[in-house]
């Protein structure tokens, strides 16, 4: 009788663990995965964060601005990272830009004010005589001469001519866009003593707008 008891007993318990063990093999296994719709969320904001291209307007403004920025620091180095490497750059004292005017390469730009080599840039407006100067003294009369970082007009693409010159960069460069930095005269001086920076910009064979020349402008006789 006893051993009939504890025989069932034993039938008893494997039974019940059988049980327990099927009981947990059909519970359905959680996933951790990220659902379509919640996948479909990620993926559009995403695209609403992403910045809009900026037009060719937007990026030569914005490159001309650095380029102030490097011109008012004498950071030529700085300056040569925004420079045609195809092209160099271009420097003209006057708006009317002469087919013998001085070009400095990119890497050549990165001496310019350690550079005591005389270059001829042009013409003095009025007497004529050959404006000969080390580059160093060129910046100060015929580069940054004025605050064009304070400028009170910038204009894209100017299409009229401050004084009696004629523009020509647009021959020059018939691809390009040109950025003016302008500073009005004084009333003492009868405001002739007026100052404009044009920054001339060009696209290069990677599609990138950089720097192909500076022309300066002022009242010229």
């Amino acid at each position: 009788m006893k051993k009939s008891y504890l025989l069932f007993l034993v039938i008893l318990l494997l039974t019940g663990c059988a049980q327990s063990t099927e009981e947990q093999g059909d519970k359905p296994i959680e996933e951790d995965n990220v659902t379509e719709e919640e996948t479909t969320d990620i993926e559009t904001n995403e695209e609403e964060e992403a910045e809009p291209l900026k037009d060719d307007k937007e990026l030569v403004l914005e490159n001309a601005e650095k380029v102030i920025a490097s011109l008012k620091d004498q950071n030529f180095e700085e300056l040569s990272t925004y420079v045609s490497s195809e092209k160099g750059v271009l420097f003209s004292p006057y708006a009317h830009i002469e087919d013998d005017a001085v070009t400095f390469k990119q890497e050549d730009l990165l001496h310019f004010f350690h550079s005591e080599e005389e270059y001829t840039w042009g013409a003095r407006d009025g007497s004529g005589e050959p404006i000969k100067l080390i580059p160093s003294k060129y910046y100060s009369e015929f580069i940054y001469d004025a605050s064009y970082h304070q400028a009170d007009e910038i204009v894209y693409n100017p299409e009229q001519a401050r004084g009696n010159t004629i523009k020509n960069s647009k021959d020059i460069f018939p691809e390009s866009q040109v950025v003016e930095y302008y500073v009005k005269g004084t009333e003492e001086n009868g405001n002739m003593d007026w100052k404009a920076l044009n920054l001339v910009f060009e696209k290069n064979s990677k599609d990138e707008w950089k720097l192909v020349a500076i022309v300066h402008d002022q009242w010229t006789i």
